[in-house]
């Protein structure tokens, strides 16, 4: 499936795979090959920087499986005549078994995207391993999982200097000696990942503009970036007509899951042309980085539990000054309701109840190691979701021969962030703060200084006047047969979208991806080629 794999050999015909980019040495996986106990894999599962998952032969019948514990390199499991498969991709395994997308999986989805459904993937019969977990298939009975990971602890200082050599890393293994590109949006997140591959070497820059505006905001913070190293070849990408979100559907390419940028793809397949006019075949982009460092006020709730209230009622306070609203409603949701402070409890009016009764009977509370608190579990999960659907978009830009990589999705980087208290990462006076100190020195200061990156909403807007007729015959297809959506109220809200009402992208962009999605699923059994051998 495109993945990267290094394989290592040691005698008694142990065999050791490395899917994804791992900073690993041939030497040191040589070493780790020979070793006999599990412990020294489940540490090796993390001790190197990049995204990537362990898989080893021991030679005597039983067989073992490392899914990173970010979830970005997963690793999925199927039985077929009751042989347990592996591999690293969904769709893969989909093919072999003929399956059809599996219908709870999809009401969680669109209920709660970033829950667990254990035992699922977007497959009928096909599991997604644990992230964090060793998946285990003994020489006599049956596979079992068991948690091999937990986040250390750390000070600040510790943290800070730990997310700046994990991150120096993480794009150091993915474009030394390639031809590279990053995204430079202006924002924190993609200046920092351009300006470390500027430092390893040539790295092609791209920044998008509405068509006619060439200067201002997020286009003069890119630029900046761009003068500070001159081993940026900065290229800018003009944003038409043509790119609008909900333009050219129709080709959508199968992928494990539905693509977070299934509703964009005309933007994302024009991006994906102009680098590979440039020759790049590795693309860094920064998808992940507002999830680890700008977290909603979930840590109120564990402050709540910890009884520091004073603490409390100053977060709860800035929470309320930052957003114009009471401090109240966020300092009861501490007590009583923490999945609010997260966001999951906002109206999805489109999904019907058996969309969300089906979604309660498969969803987990999540796979989180024991003892976190409630902020710390809900990064971990959000983290996990981005890791895994950002290895969906890999699946798409490997159409056109290019990699595409998420170094903030890295667990060394996730590490990183969770090793210092989530009381301390919030701030609502800082843009996140932890990866300001850790970039500070790297990047101009006026783009540390920034306090927000620019929104796009009014291109959805654009977007879906122009592809009006198409988008609204999303509402009433497969989900709707399925019985997870009422279509009369999607095309309700869609319709007020048309008039420029405001509405919540976030969630309707994932729901029209998963309908896009849904009907290419018919080409499942002829996306992946098996080959037996003997």
């Amino acid at each position: 499936m495109g993945t990267t794999v290094r394989q290592a050999e040691s005698e008694g015909g142990r065999r050791l795979a490395v899917f994804g980019p791992c900073g690993a040495t041939d030497s040191e996986l040589e070493r780790l090959a020979r070793r006999t106990d599990l412990r020294e894999f489940d540490a090796a599962a993390t001790a190197w920087a990049g995204s990537y998952a362990l898989a080893l032969d021991d030679g005597t019948g039983s067989f073992f499986l490392w899914p990173d514990p970010a979830g970005s390199c997963p690793l999925y499991v199927a039985e077929i005549d009751g042989v347990s498969v592996w591999a690293s991709s969904s769709l893969a395994l989909a093919s072999l078994l003929g399956s059809r997308p599996d219908t709870a999986w999809l009401a969680a989805h669109l209920v709660h995207p970033t829950a667990w459904t254990p035992g699922r993937s977007a497959w009928t019969g096909v599991e997604q391993v644990p992230p964090g977990h060793r998946w285990t298939a003994p020489r006599d009975g049956a596979p079992f999982s068991v948690p091999y990971w937990r986040p250390s602890s750390s000070v600040w200082p510790e943290a800070v200097d730990r997310l700046r050599l994990d991150l120096s890393n993480s794009v150091l293994i993915r474009v030394s000696g390639r031809e590279a590109s990053s995204d430079l949006s202006g924002g924190l997140d993609s200046s920092t990942l351009a300006a470390y591959a500027a430092q390893c070497g040539p790295v092609v820059g791209v920044t998008f503009h509405p068509k006619g505006r060439e200067s201002g905001g997020d286009v003069d913070h890119a630029r900046a970036v761009a003068r500070a190293f001159p081993s940026i070849r900065h290229r800018f990408m003009a944003l038409g007509r043509e790119h609008l979100p909900f333009t050219d559907l129709d080709p959508l390419v199968l992928t494990d899951e539905p693509a977070p940028s299934s509703v964009t793809i005309a933007q994302l397949f024009h991006q994906f042309a102009l680098l590979t006019e440039e020759g790049a075949s590795v693309h860094l982009t920064g998808d992940g980085g507002d999830s680890l460092f700008m977290p909603p006020p979930v840590h109120l709730a564990d402050l709540a539990r910890s009884g520091r209230f004073v603490r409390l009622a100053h977060d709860a306070q800035a929470w309320g000054r930052l957003y114009r609203s009471s401090p109240w409603p966020a300092m009861a949701a501490a007590w009583n309701a923490p999945d609010r402070l997260g966001g999951a409890s906002i109206p999805k009016p489109w999904l019907n109840r058996q969309a969300t009764t089906l979604a309660e009977s498969v969803i987990s509370t999540d796979t989180a190691p024991d003892g976190l608190g409630y902020a710390d579990r809900h990064l971990l999960s959000e983290a996990r979701y981005v890791g895994r659907t950002a290895a969906t978009e890999d699946q798409l830009a490997a159409t056109y021969g290019i990699e595409m990589h998420n170094p903030f999705t890295d667990a060394r980087v996730l590490e990183a962030v969770l090793s210092v208290s989530a009381a301390a990462r919030w701030s609502a006076r800082r843009y996140k703060p932890l990866l300001t100190d850790a970039v500070a020195g790297l990047l101009p200061s006026e783009v540390l200084r920034r306090g927000s990156k620019g929104l796009f909403a009014v291109e959805h807007h654009h977007g879906l006047r122009a592809n009006q007729a198409s988008v609204l015959e999303l509402a009433d297809g497969r989900l709707a047969d399925l019985g997870l959506v009422c279509p009369a109220v999607l095309r309700s809200i869609l319709r007020r979208a048309v008039l420029g009402v405001d509405v919540p992208w976030g969630l309707l962009e994932p729901l029209l991806g998963t309908e896009l999605w849904l009907r290419a699923s018919d080409t499942a059994t002829e996306s992946v080629r098996w080959e037996g051998r003997q």
